[in-house]
């Protein structure tokens, strides 16, 4: 289950925009839009949405995407979506959402635009990784992607269904940026990653996996220079250690 999220202090306007749109799947049609009780929304209603985010002047965005080894519908990624969304801002007086389902990549997933009182919708990375996990027993992650490998080498016909997680990790951060060309980044490294596994034996794989791999040159030069580090005494260990990047918080 891949769960990212982030808000901003302004109206949703943009947001249910890009939600709507389903870019090349539907070749630019509508997205239908639906709210708590997944009936769907007409413009008057959207707009309502949107009016509503700007008057609280906040707005939160969630993209819920499931294991594609799982093989899920978009009727299921939409009822289960409902189904989290509704556990988590039952007792939420304030909020309100709206969601719609992506169909634009061969794994479907929703997103969500969720408006209230700030204090409601601010979430930690506890919060977030307790959602994350609620989410996937939502979804029966645990039995309905148990062995992704085998997933993979019973259907063949259809290697899309495999996206690797990395690269679905890199879509959706472009999505919640409401990057357009989100797509184009997604298909690249899924071609690459069919393009390593596909013919290669099991056997042949993981023998391939289990040798060393050779050093890149700037790995190779780093080597060399802890080396000479540690031949060196007179290096001043005093000095300031650069910080560690934090992590986005939403990961």
């Amino acid at each position: 289950m891949i769960l990212p999220t982030d808000y901003q202090r302004n109206g949703a306007g943009n947001l249910v925009d890009y939600i709507r749109r389903d870019r090349e799947q539907d070749a630019g049609e509508t997205v239908d839009l639906r709210n708590p009780a997944g009936r769907e929304l007409s413009d008057p209603e959207v707009n309502r949405f949107v009016d509503k985010s700007q008057e609280f002047g906040f707005q939160r965005h969630m993209i819920v995407s499931p294991d594609p080894t799982g093989q899920y519908s978009p009727e299921e990624v939409q009822t289960n979506t409902r189904e989290l969304m509704n556990r988590e801002f039952a007792r939420q007086p304030t909020t309100d959402y709206v969601y719609g389902v992506h169909q634009n990549t061969e794994f479907p997933h929703a997103h969500v635009a969720a408006t209230g009182e700030p204090a409601e919708l601010e979430l930690d990375r506890e919060d977030i990784r307790q959602l994350r996990e609620q989410a996937a027993t939502v979804f029966e992650e645990p039995t309905r992607t148990r062995d992704p490998a085998a997933t993979a080498r019973d259907a063949p016909e259809n290697p899309g269904r495999v996206v690797d997680q990395e690269a679905r990790e890199q879509f959706h951060e472009a999505e919640l940026s409401l990057n357009p060309d989100a797509e184009k980044a997604l298909k690249r490294a899924s071609e690459k990653s069919q393009q390593k596994d596909v013919g290669q034996p099991t056997t042949e794989k993981e023998r391939a996996e289990s040798k060393p791999k050779p050093l890149s040159e700037g790995a190779t030069e780093r080597a060399e220079e802890q080396a000479a580090t540690e031949r060196e005494p007179e290096v001043d260990l005093e000095r300031e250690q650069e910080p560690e990047r934090e992590v986005g918080w939403w990961q």
